[in-house]
């Protein structure tokens, strides 16, 4: 990994979106928790992506500074248990939690689309009623995630577009439903045009930070991802922006996910 004299250090980073659950980083959890406060990083936000991570995602509530989102990934809706709904209706009303990751997936090969769009309204709607914030994964699939957002509205608790890697048209348009964008590892790539260039024309109040940890790790990043490299992340950002965009982007992430 890069050499972190080589960064200047956040004076207080939010990770927004990682998956500290993951069999890559679960193992050595004390080691990456370690790494990411020596980073800066002093808060994170874990979403699980299926019922059988759900548990390994609660017990990490238990962790100072960490946030959980409990939900159904796009990649995970065929092989979901059916009754799953209401079990996780019932997670959320026993602790503060959000909901995700949830979102849409239209790659070749991964679930029906009908089937997505189904489990993502479901979530969409548990989350309005229970006023929870909502972390989106969206791949190939901006026109129907849009459509759906327009259909059901967002939470009032808010919810962010994570691992944002459209175009700066889009990106407007998304945030002009309500949502944060979430920008991660992409950025850090000279070669990324269209994430760095929406990440220079949205409003600093819709710009979020993440790692999405153990993927997307910034160029140059040996191994799994780890929040650590939320810095890389964030210097980026400022090289784009200015040094006020890390300031603005935690009082966001803190408003979006201060209750969870």
């Amino acid at each position: 990994m890069p050499d972190l004299a080589a960064i200047a250090l956040l004076p207080a980073g939010f990770d927004t979106h990682c998956h500290l659950q993951d069999p890559r980083l679960a193992p050595d959890l004390t080691g990456v928790l370690t790494r990411a406060r020596a980073a800066g990083v002093t808060r994170l936000v874990c979403c699980a992506t299926r019922e059988q991570d759900w548990a390994a995602v609660l017990e990490l509530r238990r962790r100072p500074g960490i946030g959980i989102m409990l939900g159904l990934h796009p990649w995970h809706v065929a092989a979901a248990v059916p009754g799953w709904q209401d079990r996780l209706e019932a997670q959320l009303l026993a602790q503060a939690a959000g909901v995700g990751e949830c979102g849409l997936d239209f790659r070749p090969d991964h679930p029906d689309p009908a089937l997505q769009e189904r489990a993502l309204i479901a979530q969409l709607r548990l989350a309005i009623r229970l006023d929870r914030p909502v972390s989106l994964h969206c791949v190939r699939a901006w026109g129907p995630l849009r459509a759906c957002l327009e259909r059901t509205g967002i939470p009032a608790a808010g919810a962010v577009l994570h691992a944002y890697s459209g175009s700066v048209e889009l990106a407007r348009a998304f945030t002009s439903l309500g949502l944060h964008l979430g920008f991660g590892g992409a950025i850090a790539d000279p070669a990324a045009r269209r994430p760095r260039a929406a990440l220079a024309a949205v409003a600093a109040e819709r710009i979020l930070f993440e790692t999405d940890a153990p993927d997307l790790a910034p160029p140059g990043w040996a191994g799994p991802n780890e929040p650590a490299s939320l810095a890389w992340v964030v210097a980026a950002a400022q090289a784009i922006r200015g040094d006020a965009v890390a300031v603005q982007a935690e009082a966001n992430a803190q408003r979006l996910f201060g209750r969870i």
